[in-house]
């Protein structure tokens, strides 16, 4: 049985400037004025020199450019449309540094593996290079200082999207989610509209972050990934051995509404994927790799 339930985990870092404006308050002259200090630093840095980073006005950008990067979840729709934003991006899209998005600064580093460490000393290592050259806005007691008072404190958040189709289908996500709460963390399927989940894919993310150490977010943000990952494959030997022959026809009802259906909502389409790719997982479909799903 192949092992991909964990698709991917990223690291965001948010900062301001010391005595400006948060972004919404930003006139024309500061926010070019804060673009220009971060790219000069970015562009300009030669510990920074093997990542290519290329940065671009938001609004320069296509509704087609800027719908793929919604969609790779790199920038919100209410960001897209941004006046005074810009983004300092690499050529694979894995690392890049939002500017005047909700705060003045936003590191985003993507991985397409479980790999938090990895992706937070990628953060922290930009975060330092910008912080010898930029004061950033802090208080002793509170931390860094950010426009949404939840992201204060370290200005981490962690996220991992996770494949959760057995604890879906038993409907245990919210039993799942109640306790990750309690550990200061928050469990959502990931949607086109707040009601249905997009082919069982969920994203477990931390909350708090004021009074707790960035080390302390991610390692409990690993335990309790791992922790659910664990009941995933549990669910999964249980069904195969309880009730493999539904799951199967399901998984295969599913291949063939795709092999040869004409229209397709993605709604639908993300519903019958994430069924094939359980069933390759589970190793029910052979002749299809993981790639073509994933």
């Amino acid at each position: 049985m192949q092992d991909n339930i964990i698709i991917a985990n990223n690291i965001a870092l948010s900062r301001n400037i010391n005595n400006y404006p948060f972004p919404h308050k930003l006139s024309q002259t500061e926010s070019q004025n804060i673009s220009q200090k971060i790219n000069n630093i970015i562009l300009e840095s030669e510990d920074l020199s093997e990542d290519n980073f290329i940065s671009h006005n938001i609004k320069d950008f296509s509704e087609i450019e800027k719908r793929a990067l919604i969609e790779r979840r790199i920038i919100s729709n209410e960001f897209s449309k941004s006046e005074i934003g810009s983004i300092i991006i690499n050529k694979d899209k894995t690392k890049c540094i939002l500017i005047n998005d909700e705060d003045h600064i936003r590191i985003k580093i993507y991985e397409d593996k479980f790999n938090m460490d990895e992706a937070f000393n990628m953060a922290n290592k930009i975060d330092d290079i910008l912080s010898e050259k930029i004061e950033y806005a802090f208080n002793d007691k509170i931390g860094y200082l950010t426009c949404l008072p939840v992201n204060a404190g370290t200005g981490l958040k962690a996220t991992v999207v996770i494949h959760l189709p057995i604890l879906s289908l038993q409907k245990k996500i919210e039993t799942y989610s109640n306790i990750a709460h309690k550990l200061g963390a928050n469990i959502k399927g990931i949607s086109s509209n707040k009601s249905n989940t997009l082919g069982n894919m969920f994203e477990i993310t931390n909350q708090s972050v004021i009074g707790r150490s960035e080390k302390n977010i991610i390692e409990s943000l690993k335990s309790l990934t791992k922790d659910i990952k664990t009941k995933e494959n549990e669910s999964r030997l249980l069904v195969n051995m309880e009730a493999s022959i539904e799951l199967e026809d399901d998984i295969y009802r599913s291949l063939g509404i795709l092999q040869n259906c004409r229209i397709i909502s993605a709604q639908e389409a993300m519903k019958h994927l994430s069924n094939i790719k359980l069933g390759i997982e589970m190793d029910y479909i052979k002749d299809i790799s993981l790639e073509k799903v994933i």
